[in-house]
């Protein structure tokens, strides 16, 4: 069975990552970047493609639903609503940490519905790095429990030492994902950060371990060691020096772009609209990924709604800046010496 503080644990985490007060002191670097506007976009909008293929799946636009949740009741009513709504849009999903499916298979159904639901186009389970052995068995074991398309890492080093129950247990790491790919292949392994970005060597590392996309998750948007400050008071003092720690998105979009340019990019961190996504679109990245946003309007009962939005707002950005389609985008769609 899942421990009971753990149970607490991701129900303050649902509550906390909400709220006011947990995001990065320093922007994820997209208030800097503008995408060029063309009056005579010389196309109608509703013949704006945004349709891409990623990690092998056809998807109706270039979007994640970022990992959020998954172990306790409340996990479930989210899940549910983000999944019905990436299914009506034809959208990527990434489910919350399996950590505690893995403590206790009975809690599948706070991850995904019924086996016989209709499920997005590419559907991740999740990880975190700590969690991995050396064998990669945990991740295969994971995947097959929840009848994923694959597997997304997540690293989240400054949260686990700030957490005062963490696991900052890292050696090896590398090794382990290089693992967990071998142990999943053919199905894909994307590796992201929390929300605190990704260094170049980091980038080169996850490359060299088989990756088949990285997601760079910059700072920008929510902060998971003020998470862990608000959420337990041991850890305010501590957290409060790392409010603006981390690579913006931006950087760690265009640094992950030098070191990798084969490897497909998700940008994420930060995000808070169809416009940001388009700017990330331009920047290289193959996708846009987007939690809080998503969240909120999940416990609002409005996630369909939300992400249609966010679809319609990438379709204008797409056109009005000048493009054919979503994957056409690039820095000559931006304004100023980018372009």
């Amino acid at each position: 069975m899942a421990h009971p503080d753990a149970s607490g644990r991701k129900r303050d985490h649902l509550r906390i990552a909400a709220g006011p007060a947990v995001a990065h002191a320093t922007g994820a670097g997209l208030g800097a970047v503008r995408l060029r506007h063309r009056a005579l976009p010389e196309r109608d909008l509703a013949d704006v493609e945004l349709g891409t293929d990623l990690l092998g799946r056809r998807l109706g636009a270039p979007l994640v639903v970022s990992a959020m949740t998954g172990g306790v009741p409340e996990a479930q009513v989210v899940n549910d609503r983000l999944a019905a709504a990436a299914v009506e849009h034809g959208i990527a999903m990434v489910l919350g940490s399996g950590r505690a499916l893995l403590d206790d298979p009975g809690l599948r159904r706070t991850y995904v519905g019924p086996r016989a639901a209709p499920r997005p186009p590419l559907l991740l389970a999740n990880l975190g790095a700590a969690q991995l052995d050396d064998s990669g068995a945990r991740a295969e074991r994971l995947v097959d429990l929840l009848g994923a398309d694959g597997l997304s890492i997540h690293l989240n080093p400054i949260q686990e030492a700030i957490q005062p129950e963490g696991q900052p247990a890292f050696g090896r790491v590398a090794g382990r994902i290089a693992a967990a790919v071998g142990r999943l292949r053919p199905r894909p392994v994307v590796v992201k950060e929390v929300g605190f970005g990704l260094d170049p060597a980091d980038v080169a590392l996850l490359r060299d371990a088989g990756a088949a996309a990285i997601d760079v998750a910059g700072a920008g948007g929510t902060n998971w060691a003020l998470v862990e400050g608000r959420r337990d008071r041991r850890a305010r003092d501590l957290a409060a020096a790392f409010a603006d720690w981390g690579v913006p998105t931006t950087e760690a979009l265009a640094a992950a772009r030098g070191v990798a340019p084969d490897l497909p990019v998700i940008a994420s961190g930060g995000l808070r609209d169809g416009v940001d996504a388009a700017k990330c679109l331009a920047l290289g990245a193959s996708a846009a990924g987007l939690a809080r946003v998503l969240l909120i309007a999940a416990q609002a009962d409005r996630a369909a709604a939300a992400l249609g939005t966010l679809v319609a707002q990438l379709r204008i950005a797409t056109w009005a800046a000048g493009a054919a389609g979503a994957a056409d985008l690039g820095p000559e769609h931006l304004q100023g010496p980018r372009a």
